[in-house]
């Protein structure tokens, strides 16, 4: 099974250097930090206990294993959604050209004008035709369009001469940036136990910058939208694995816990038997990859080796960025340390 969530720091493409060196039988499988759950889903146990620090993505999880047909319905009109706006952006695109092009020969003596017009462009927009049924009351997506159409034709004046397919490359951007910060809206508006808000968690961590899930100052979610390459990517596959029984019945005998990773490991017992395995977050190193994302800092490392070299009878593999402090905590105690070949300074930690 492939993860069907999109999460920061996912090892899905790692799994060809992981699950060789995953034990062939498993009692019991531990997971602190499950994240996307790439290596969740791919492994085979008796049982699964997973666990994360976010409570909205363990939220998403408990939802989808209890079946929760709303939501459901609510993926499958926001991915219609997001086909349906290429088409409908194809039907306008010439009146937004226009738009673009009286700018261009100064109409506009400010923002202003310009956002008055796209506002009137955008209001003749069918809502029905992109959405099929309404999910809000509030009148937000004709705005969140605008805006981003209006943020573009004026980034583009500033630029030297484009060529006309780069020009509709970005405006269909824009348009389609609207579409998006219009769930993200939805998700931000809803109540904690609505079904849509899980339908928009999952949308939205599917197209995110980087898979990143952050908020802003206000608590709520602000991290941008991937950009073009997802322009055309659509959530089928994840659609449909989401309601397929194999991942019911992964779920059905999976133990899912939001609590920080030494609450997490303090409550397992583990036996020979199981298996645990540990991927802490990385650590984001600059504004642009959002450094309020969750880090690791060296303090809880050391209690993380603390724990696994002493504290634990399960077999156990940590993937971890070399560094002189990891180098310290575990080399010399008689583990195998394997390189993994597509990360650089990427290792695989293992006790047995």
């Amino acid at each position: 099974m492939k993860p069907f969530i999109r999460w920061y720091g996912s090892k899905e493409e790692d799994l060809e250097a992981i699950l060789p060196l995953v034990p062939e039988k498993i009692r019991h499988y531990y997971e602190p930090f499950a994240g996307g759950g790439a290596c969740f889903l791919a492994v085979n146990a008796d049982r699964y206990f997973i666990n994360d620090k976010c409570r909205e993505l363990i939220l998403a999880y408990r939802i989808i294993k209890k079946g929760n047909r709303m939501m459901n319905i609510y993926l499958d009109v926001i991915n219609n959604a997001w086909k349906k706006a290429d088409e409908v952006f194809e039907s306008v695109k010439g009146e937004i050209l226009n738009l673009k092009a009286l700018c261009d020969v100064g109409k506009y003596r400010d923002r202003s004008d310009l956002a008055k017009d796209v506002a009137g462009f955008a209001k003749t927009l069918n809502y029905s035709k992109i959405f099929g049924r309404r999910l809000s009351e509030k009148e937000c997506l004709t705005v969140s369009i605008s805006h981003n159409l209006v943020n573009a034709i004026i980034e583009m004046r500033k630029q030297d001469e484009l060529k006309e397919q780069m020009v509709e490359g970005n405006l269909k951007l824009a348009f389609k940036t609207g579409i998006y910060d219009y769930i993200a809206e939805l998700y931000n508006d809803c109540e904690q136990k609505d079904s849509l808000k899980y339908a928009a968690f999952i949308f939205l961590m599917g197209y995110s910058e980087k898979g990143l899930f952050s908020k802003d100052e206000c608590g709520c979610f602000c991290t941008p939208y991937a950009g073009k390459k997802l322009n055309g990517a659509y959530m089928d596959d994840m659609i449909s694995d989401i309601k397929s029984s194999e991942l019911s019945a992964r779920l059905a005998k999976t133990e899912i816990t939001y609590w920080n990773f030494p609450t997490f490991l303090k409550n397992i017992d583990c036996t020979e038997e199981d298996f645990i395995f540990i991927d802490p977050p990385e650590n984001c190193i600059s504004k642009e990859e959002f450094t309020t994302y969750t880090s690791f800092s060296d303090s809880q490392h050391r209690a993380l080796a603390d724990f696994l070299l002493n504290k634990t009878k399960a077999k156990w593999m940590l993937t971890v960025k070399e560094s002189s402090n990891i180098l310290d905590l575990y080399q010399g105690k008689g583990l195998r340390m394997i390189p993994v070949r597509r990360r650089k300074h990427y290792m695989i930690i293992t006790n047995y």
